[in-house]
């Protein structure tokens, strides 16, 4: 189909002026991709309706990421009792702060159970000669640090007197010790 368009009297065919006039209009920035997109935003900005559906989005995504976080927290169980947590001296201080005693830290991950260590438990090493093992009482826990995401645990201890510990010793602390009596330390 053929027409004389008032574009320079010219007899233009209807399906290519259509197309002059949409290219056009794309050049002079009316139907540009920036546009569309500006427009959009404009819609999202203005929208009350639609923040407060994504606040309430980002709202049951973190509810549901604490119940899955307790969940997690019910499911490690306590350590039997008389369960060792064997670790190395990676750190001995003389003294960090003035009037401090001398201390050794370690620590080891992979737990996979709830540990049960308090500050003043006991910390052990279990010496081999020959075909018999002796557990000798090194030290006495003053720090514990537990990260349940890597299943890690950090320990700080004083040695007992006369006990020589070095770093990459390998030492042990129960994860979960019996009761005291009410006369040992």
């Amino acid at each position: 189909m053929v027409a004389d368009l008032p574009i320079s009297g010219l007899p233009v065919a209807r399906s290519l002026a259509t197309h002059s006039a949409v290219e056009s209009r794309f050049w002079r920035g009316c139907c540009s991709v920036r546009n569309t997109a500006a427009r959009a935003w404009n819609c999202w900005r203005a929208s009350p309706l639609v923040w407060s559906c994504l606040l309430g989005i980002c709202c049951l995504a973190a509810g549901t990421a604490t119940a899955q976080a307790v969940d997690s927290e019910q499911l490690l169980s306590l350590a039997a009792p008389g369960t060792p947590f064997t670790f190395e001296v990676i750190e001995s201080l003389d003294a960090a702060y003035l009037g401090d005693t001398p201390s050794h830290m370690g620590r080891d991950g992979g737990l996979s159970v709830r540990p049960n260590v308090s500050l003043g438990d006991a910390v052990y090493r279990t010496t081999r000669t020959g075909e018999q093992s002796a557990t000798i009482r090194v030290g006495t826990v003053t720090r514990v640090k537990w990260e349940r995401v890597s299943g890690g645990l950090t320990l700080e201890f004083d040695p007992e007197p006369l006990q020589r510990i070095a770093v990459g010793d390998e030492v042990w602390v129960d994860l979960n010790p019996m009761p005291a009596g009410p006369n040992s330390r």
